[in-house]
């Protein structure tokens, strides 16, 4: 057989061990990084509302002042009213009352306002509250079942990827960026038996002279229709299409 085929063969072989064991973690890696974005946002909108609390406290603050300042206005613009002696006069403080009045109005209205948003920005924090527990306690059992499948498979992933290394030492260049992109596009299966007179990895039938070189296994051949490398061997490999 081709060296390099069978250098090819092997990596293949390595690379499909690596895939199950990648897929012996399933969506943990993915579930640990959702929850750590959802406890992130979780927390930053629970910033956001104390802020905005705050705020809201501020204006309070600001508008029962000029509750206060403009109450004391009235009650002088009242007292003043009986005093008049002219028409004049009695529209002028009139309009002044009726001033304060609105401004009265508008800062109750403001106070309310701000604490109802402030009620609501409440409930919504102590949502976050009890969101983040969740998501914390979720992000740990993650984690906890990430690293055991870590543990559990960092001895063969270790040899594995030494033996990978090793391997792609051994393959010429060209080859093994073709080896490489094949791979990516067609689901981690990039070298693949003849099956039937057929590509293993599509099942499209392999033209006559191809099927020459590929059964005297002494050419690297690959597919017309998915570009995998095609061999003439024993073996089997499971084989996503």
């Amino acid at each position: 057989m081709d060296d390099t085929l069978e250098k090819l063969i092997k990596l293949q072989s390595v690379d499909y061990q690596l895939k199950s064991i990648q897929e012996k973690m399933g969506n943990l890696p993915d579930r640990v990084l959702s929850l750590e974005m959802r406890i992130k946002e979780e927390e930053v909108r629970k910033v956001q509302n104390v802020e905005r609390i705050k705020q809201n406290e501020d204006i309070v603050t600001k508008s029962q002042g000029k509750i206060s300042e403009y109450r004391a206005k009235l009650e002088k613009y009242e007292e003043q009213l009986y005093l008049v002696t002219t028409n004049r006069q009695y529209d002028a403080l009139t309009a002044e009352i009726d001033y304060a009045k609105k401004q009265i109005e508008e800062a109750e209205a403001e106070i309310k306002k701000s604490r109802d948003e402030s009620k609501e920005l409440e409930k919504s924090k102590n949502r976050a509250d009890t969101m983040v527990e969740s998501f914390k306690k979720e992000l740990e059992a993650a984690k906890s079942d990430l690293e055991k499948t870590i543990q559990e498979t960092r001895e063969e992933k270790n040899l594995l990827e030494k033996e990978r290394l090793e391997i792609t030492k051994q393959i010429p260049r060209n080859i093994l960026t073709v080896y490489e992109r094949v791979k990516k596009a067609r689901h981690g299966i990039a070298v693949v038996p003849i099956v039937r007179d057929a590509c293993g990895g599509c099942n499209n039938k392999v033209i006559p002279q191809k099927r020459v070189d590929i059964y005297k296994r002494n050419k690297i051949v690959t597919c017309d229709i998915c570009g995998r490398f095609i061999y003439s061997d024993g073996d089997n490999l499971t084989v996503d299409k």
